[in-house]
């Protein structure tokens, strides 16, 4: 199980939808406003394409590339403004009813707003929360930090160096999600990740993992010799074989396949974009068969891929 701490901003309410044909209903507004119809939007466009996950907003965008179990908990961080609360409420309800993601908290962070003078007090108050959040929080925690304000992101950066847990965010530029490193400076963390399910070790010549042929469906990205290179060092990998399903996951992202191999073990899938003529997709199949074995496997793999990609 994974607890994730997301920060929310405005983008849902203020993207431009600049590359997109069709237009937000409430796009120039100064709010959302009839949230019943936002929702039903959304739900009509992720429906044609999943894709538009990535154009909604930061956190849409965040969400469908960490692929939550519908089980996980979800802490959406808004700030303390009219505006921050509705897009976040527009958010929990959305994925509630689009995703059937179960377990969503809000929380506003006290005194977040455009008011220069209380910024001090502000992120000092938001430190607290995330300490009382995470120390409260189940399974293996992860911030989110794409939305919101930058000083927010910081914030979270130096509390998930303390607690020795993961912090991530999109990359605009690379199109990724990126996983920064922890930076031990002389002392323990004070918390490591709850689950350490060791996964077995593959069997296989590392050099017959990679079975993946040139063909008319895919273009290889630039990209694909690095992440080859870091897909047969990862032990527990079997293999990895081109898969049209593979172009559902995120681009330059991982998604649980939903389908086991041969072996009753655990299957992803990587879709690498460059252009609409540079391209690829693949499944990995790998030696874990438990629910932590792909818990462990996916976090590791979409962090290895983040540095890769970054």
């Amino acid at each position: 199980m994974q607890t994730i701490l997301m920060t929310v901003g405005t983008s849902l309410l203020t993207n431009r939808d600049v590359d997109q044909n069709e237009k937000r209903p409430w796009l120039g507004a100064k709010t959302i406003d009839d949230r019943q119809a936002a929702v039903d939007w959304m739900l009509q466009k992720v429906n044609e394409r999943m894709d538009w996950l990535e154009q909604f907003s930061a956190e849409t965008n965040t969400f469908w590339r960490l692929d939550l179990d519908l089980t996980d908990e979800l802490i959406l961080l808004h700030s303390d403004t009219p505006i921050g609360l509705e897009c976040a409420e527009v958010l929990r309800d959305f994925f509630e009813r689009g995703i059937g993601q179960q377990n969503i908290q809000l929380h506003a962070l006290p005194g977040v707003n455009y008011d220069a003078e209380q910024s001090e007090s502000a992120l000092e108050a938001m430190a607290k929360l995330l300490i009382k959040l995470i120390e409260q929080a189940p399974g293996n925690i992860v911030l989110a930090a794409t939305g919101g304000f930058k000083s927010q992101a910081m914030i979270m950066g130096i509390i998930s160096h303390g607690y020795g847990i993961p912090i991530c965010y999109v990359h605009e530029q690379y199109r990724t999600l990126i996983t920064l490193p922890y930076l031990q400076l002389g002392q323990a963390p004070i918390q490591s990740r709850k689950d350490s399910a060791s996964i077995p070790v593959s069997s296989r010549d590392r050099a017959d993992v990679i079975q993946v042929q040139e063909s008319k469906k895919h273009h290889r990205p630039k990209a694909w010799k690095k992440v080859e290179k870091m897909l047969q060092s990862i032990p527990w990998i079997e293999f990895v074989r081109f898969d049209e399903q593979a172009f559902s996951a995120p681009k330059n992202g991982v998604k649980r396949s939903r389908v086991r191999s041969l072996d009753k073990c655990h299957v992803f899938w990587l879709h690498l974009d460059e252009s609409r003529d540079s391209r690829m997709a693949v499944s990995i199949e790998t030696t874990g068969y438990t629910d932590e074995h792909e818990e462990q496997a996916f976090q590791e793999l979409r962090e290895k891929l983040g540095k890769v990609l970054s």
